[in-house]
C-alpha cells in the first residue's frame, strides 16, 4: 500500500500553500498526494500549470485524486435559471480540473455524495447529524448515478476516473456500502469507483466492522483515506473529530487488514479535518501525518 497525504488534513494551517505542502510532502516520505481543488486554484494564480507538471515529472511524489466535488440532488439538471448558472460553473470547473490532472499525470477526480449541511454562527459549512437524509434511497440511486454518468462521460474525455466517496453519517444520502455499489453500478461506467474512508463507515452507528469491504472488488477502490477520531457520542461525533490513526476509536487495523484481505494495493491517504491540526505549523502537520499513517500502512502491507 501507498502512504497518501490529502491536503484537507493541512488546509486550514495559516502556511499551507500548495506548493510548500508539495515539497514537505516528498521530504516527509509520502508517496501520493491528494490536492484539493481550492489549494490548486490558489496556486495557479500565481504558478503556471507547466510548473505543476515539471515538479511531478522530477519528483517521487505522485498526485492522485484532484478534489472535490459534492453532487446536489438537481446537479446538472438545469430546471431554472440559477440552476443552470451554477451548474454550468460546476461543469467549468470539473473540465478544468479534469485537464490539469491530464497534465500532471493524475487519473482521478474525487466526487462526494450529497450530505445536508446548514451554516455554523461562524460561517462554516457544517455537516448535519442530528435528522436523516429526506430523499428515499431509490431516489438518491436515481439522481446520484444519473450525475455520475454525465461527469465519467467527460472524464473519459481525459482519462480520467471518478472516485465516488460515501459518507454514510446521519444526514447523508449515502449511508453504506452496498447502497454506494449499487449507484456505481447504476451508472454503468467503467471509469468511477469508490474512495473509502474510515471515518466515513464509523460514523455510520459507531462501526467498527469492515467486513463489508471483502463484498468489494478491489479494482473498484480508486483511493482510501485514512484516520482516526474521538470517541464522541453520535449526534456530536463529526468530522472535525478525525485525528491522526495512531489513536482513537476507531479500529483501524480491522480497516485495514480487510482491505488487504480483498488484495488492494493502492493508496492509503491520511485525511483530517481537525482545528487543533490547523493551528499548526504545516510542517508540523505533514511530519506527523506521515509518522502516524506510514506506521500502521507499514504494518499492513
Amino acid at each position: 500500500m501507498l502512504v497518501g497525504y490529502q491536503e484537507g488534513t493541512g488546509i486550514g494551517c495559516a502556511d499551507s500553500t500548495l506548493e510548500k505542502d508539495l515539497l514537505l510532502c516528498e521530504e516527509a516520505g509520502f508517496d501520493i498526494i491528494e490536492i484539493r481543488y481550492d489549494a490548486l486554484a490558489r496556486y495557479l494564480v500565481t504558478h503556471p500549470l507547466g510548473e505543476l507538471k515539471a515538479f511531478f515529472a522530477g519528483s517521487r511524489i505522485k498526485p492522485r485524486c484532484i478534489g472535490g466535488h459534492f453532487i446536489l440532488p438537481d446537479d446538472l439538471a438545469g430546471r431554472d435559471r440559477a440552476g443552470k448558472e451554477r451548474d454550468s460553473s460546476l461543469i467549468t470547473r470539473f473540465i478544468a480540473a479534469c485537464h490539469i490532472a491530464e497534465q500532471i499525470g493524475d487519473r482521478s477526480f474525487l466526487v462526494v455524495n450529497h450530505i445536508l449541511q446548514e451554516r455554523s454562527p461562524e460561517g462554516m459549512m457544517l455537516d448535519v447529524l442530528d435528522r436523516d437524509y429526506p430523499y428515499p434511497r431509490e431516489q438518491v440511486t436515481e439522481f446520484s448515478s444519473r450525475i455520475l454518468k454525465k461527469l465519467c462521460a467527460v472524464a473519459a474525455d481525459y482519462g480520467i476516473s471518478i472516485a465516488w466517496e460515501p459518507v454514510c453519517g446521519r444526514g447523508s444520502s449515502v449511508r453504506t456500502m452496498d447502497h454506494a455499489m449499487e449507484i456505481v453500478e447504476a451508472t454503468g461506467c467503467s471509469n468511477v469507483g469508490l474512495c473509502l474512508d474510515s471515518f466515513n463507515q464509523y460514523i455510520n452507528g459507531k462501526n467498527n466492522d469492515f467486513s463489508i469491504y471483502k463484498d468489494i472488488p478491489p479494482e473498484k477502490i480508486i483511493t482510501v483515506h485514512i484516520n482516526n477520531c474521538d470517541d464522541e457520542p453520535l449526534g456530536v461525533l463529526s468530522p472535525q473529530h478525525r485525528r491522526f490513526a495512531d489513536s482513537g476509536a476507531i479500529d483501524l487495523d480491522n480497516f485495514l487488514s480487510n482491505l488487504g484481505e480483498i488484495g488492494y494495493e493502492g493508496p492509503v491517504s491520511v485525511e483530517t479535518l481537525r482545528p487543533e491540526y490547523y493551528s499548526w505549523p504545516i510542517e508540523k502537520v505533514i511530519k506527523e501525518a506521515y509518522r502516524t499513517t506510514s506506521e500502521i500502512v507499514r504494518r499492513h502491507s
